[in-house]
């Protein structure tokens, strides 16, 4: 027995509790197994995070490359977790430590943020104004539509580039918490989230890692996008514990929205756009 009462959180349910026994015992809030280290050689702090199996009732993980990447070294964990998480996910998942938030959110950041850079950058290496001028020249745009205005989409002006570039962290740090936070409560609804908010973000965080396929020019970031959602359901599976069929539903179900969302849009401008043609 300790010689006063602890805290430990469960690395399961990630809730925090008091005991005064270390050694091997169950959460008192899940249920699951877990061990509370014991304290009497003078450890301070707390609450201390007891190890134990995780929800599918395996050892504590050790953690991805790149969250040990003071181990490993900066460059080969994100190589290693990239590699990862492209050919062998439930790997990768099984090994994440969901308590390393600022560690998965940084994997995210320098992954999708370092790859839309470059994807930005040879986009504007690859085409000019006059290519597109000659391709659009070709083509039969929407009425209201000029070939200005879509020259100044694909080819924006140097200030305008700069901007997308400085503004990359932003755009990837709002992408991964919008999908995570959608995705997150599609599963509460669904009733599978079984380890909190933190799990989501780390499996919608590790699951950017084919935005490295931005660096192919047209359909990498198609292919990318795909992957990405595949992953996620991945992600879920392992660490919410979910079956496939709920993994399935709660990356898969925001996606239907948004393309029926859009299709009702595009529904909406044909009509407009039949009627003016009509009058």
């Amino acid at each position: 027995m300790l010689e006063e009462r602890v805290l430990a959180r469960c690395p399961s349910c990630r809730n925090t509790f008091s005991t005064d026994q270390p050694g091997r015992q169950n959460c008192p809030v899940c249920g699951k197994p877990l061990v509370v280290p014991d304290l009497r050689t003078g450890e301070a702090g707390g609450p201390h995070e007891a190890s134990g199996p995780d929800v599918s009732g395996r050892p504590a993980p050790s953690g991805t490359p790149w969250e040990r990447r003071s181990e490993v070294g900066l460059v080969k964990a994100w190589a290693s977790t990239v590699a990862q998480a492209l050919f062998e996910p439930s790997r990768l998942f099984a090994a994440v430590r969901i308590e390393r938030t600022g560690a998965h959110v940084g994997f995210a950041l320098v992954t999708a943020g370092a790859f839309w850079i470059v994807n930005q950058l040879i986009g504007r290496a690859a085409v000019s104004p006059e290519r597109l001028r000659r391709m659009l020249g070709t083509a039969q745009l929407p009425p209201g539509v000029d070939v200005e205005s879509v020259v100044r989409l694909f080819y924006p002006t140097t200030g305008w580039f700069i901007i997308r570039i400085v503004a990359a962290p932003v755009l990837v740090l709002a992408a991964l918490y919008l999908n995570a936070l959608v995705t997150h409560g599609i599963a509460l609804l669904l009733r599978q989230a079984k380890r909190g908010f933190d799990a989501t973000l780390a499996a919608c965080a590790y699951a950017f890692a084919p935005t490295v396929l931005f660096a192919i020019p047209a359909c990498g970031g198609v292919v990318a996008a795909v992957w990405v959602a595949v992953l996620t359901g991945i992600g879920l599976k392992e660490l919410h514990g979910m079956g496939t069929g709920g993994a399935a539903a709660s990356v898969l179900l925001p996606y239907a929205v948004l393309c029926c969302a859009g299709c009702g849009v595009l529904f909406v401008l044909l009509g407009a756009m039949m009627r003016a043609i009509g009058q």
